[in-house]
């Protein structure tokens, strides 16, 4: 059993965590399998920070500046992603506070909500409520859990909610894991059902490596339908797919350095490029 997930569940401590994120695009709203994709973490990277760490305060701040074609338009979609919490045996609390922008959109939302970690695995919950809104959703509720299968084996299974002005979506994402030394491999396959609208589906698989003690690469594709719903049609009318890799520094003992990219289509015409840069620091 990884050692990661051996630990002593003993006490509660709820610290509130405070992230703010910008965002630049432009859509009629999304249905974010776009940042579940590029976001998704196996339990073990997950729950790794709550044995190891005691009494912590982890702060971390992203950046992603991207460069978007919808039809003949041409423009920005930009996230910044600042985030501070508190690591406390198998429990990590956050609150998050974010700032999207599409064009000339703007969108804000707070989210807040904690991971948990068990001997063989781990929980995630989380809700959050948008305002000043154009494109984004009003409610959001994520619900994930991840276990042991065997050996080095593991499953994961999420579910998010996310309410809008119109057409609420619901989206169902089951994940296989398999770790070999520091390093994993992932398969995930996602539902998306957004009322008023046809079911989507789609499937991604990442690898992340250990090149060295200061150094890992990850790299992954995911391809299927309504990645992005830019523009409201029917799923089999939003195919696409997203191509994302990544290098991460760790300069210190308790600071890493992030930098990547990625490169996503939709149909029937919408392609997004983006660069990345995140730092993290635990104190």
């Amino acid at each position: 059993m990884p050692k990661i997930f051996r630990v002593n569940s003993k006490k509660f401590i709820l610290v509130l965590l405070l992230a703010a994120f910008p965002l630049y695009a432009h859509a009629r709203e999304e249905a974010g399998t776009d940042q579940l994709i590029r976001r998704m973490t196996p339990p073990r990277a997950v729950v790794e920070d709550l044995v190891e760490a005691k009494d912590q305060w982890y702060v971390d701040c992203f950046f992603e500046p991207s460069e978007v074609l919808q039809g003949n338009r041409t423009g920005n979609w930009d996230e910044l992603t600042t985030s501070i919490a508190y690591i406390h045996q198998n429990i990590r609390p956050y609150l998050s506070v974010s700032q999207l922008e599409r064009f000339d959109n703007k969108d804000y939302t707070a989210n807040i909500g904690s991971y948990l970690s068990f001997k063989d695995s781990y929980a995630h919950l989380e809700g959050g409520f948008g305002w000043d809104i154009d494109y984004i959703y009003k409610f959001i509720s994520i619900a994930e859990y991840g276990h042991k299968l065997y050996e080095n084996l593991h499953w994961q299974m999420g579910y998010t909610y996310r309410a809008y002005g119109t057409d609420d979506t619901h989206l169902v994402y089951p994940m296989l894991i398999y770790y070999f030394g520091d390093s994993y491999m992932s398969a995930q396959y996602g539902v998306s059902f957004m009322e008023g609208h046809d079911t989507a589906n789609m499937g991604s698989v990442r690898g992340d490596f250990a090149i060295t003690n200061f150094l890992r690469w990850s790299c992954g594709l995911a391809v299927g339908e309504r990645l992005y719903d830019i523009n409201g049609f029917d799923a089999h009318a939003e195919r696409g797919f997203i191509l994302f890799t990544g290098i991460t520094w760790n300069l210190y003992k308790d600071i890493n350095i992030k930098a990547g990219y990625s490169h996503g289509e939709e149909a029937p015409k919408f392609i997004k490029r983006g660069y990345y840069l995140s730092a993290s620091v635990k104190m």
